[in-house]
């Protein structure tokens, strides 16, 4: 399992309960992560954990060089998922009727978002507005076809997991943590400068 949980991290995966269970569970287990964060810094990285403990991931150690640049990259690409991912949750949520946070483990019905979606045409248009925000091939002219699309999409992006393909139930990951503990920090920096945020991204644990 020490060899698996490695390369799942080496490939920038978020390791969460959700996605690898148990991977999860082996690096729960604080001798084991230990070892991780032993093999880890030999090649200058460190194991990271959000905040919540939802999800596991690899991140620079250092932060000069070549590893400012990583987390350049990785704020950048924050910026650009934030507004499509925060619009499909509060579609999520007013689709669905709950006013609940969505963490790790929400489950997302997609008969039953659609069944709103097809019955409100506010969704109907805010769904829409969403499926041109989100990269991807063009989904055609129907409802289903642009949810398809986003669910695909953040599935691909790892903020997603196909639960039940039969019935097309969908769980949130942990993964979710890590950008929402992006959008609470961007909040209350919301006037810093962009090597500031750069830094900080990089102090939390730039990704691979």
């Amino acid at each position: 399992m020490f060899e698996h949980t490695v390369r799942l991290l080496l490939e920038g995966i978020f390791v969460c309960e959700i996605t690898h269970r148990e991977a999860f569970a082996f690096l729960n287990n604080p001798a084991n992560q230990q070892s991780v964060n032993d093999y880890l810094g030999k090649i200058g990285l460190k194991l990271s954990r959000t905040q919540h403990g939802g999800s596991f991931f690899a991140a620079h150690i250092e932060t000069g060089g070549p590893e400012k640049k990583a987390a350049k990259e990785v704020f950048t690409k924050i910026k650009h998922e934030l507004r499509p991912l925060v619009a499909f949750l509060e579609l999520v949520m007013r689709a669905s009727q709950k006013d609940d946070v969505i963490c790790a483990g929400f489950v997302i019905e997609t008969a039953s978002v659609m069944l709103s979606i097809d019955s409100n045409p506010t969704l109907r248009n805010d769904l829409q507005s969403l499926a041109n925000l989100v990269k991807g091939p063009a989904a055609d002219s129907s409802d289903r076809a642009r949810f398809n699309k986003v669910l695909n999409r953040f599935k691909d992006e790892g903020y997603l997991y196909l639960a039940n393909s039969e019935r097309e139930i969908y769980q949130v990951t942990g993964k979710i943590e890590f950008i929402m503990e992006a959008i609470a920090f961007l909040s209350e920096h919301e006037k810093i400068g962009l090597e500031d945020e750069e830094a900080e991204v990089a102090s939390q644990g730039s990704l691979l």
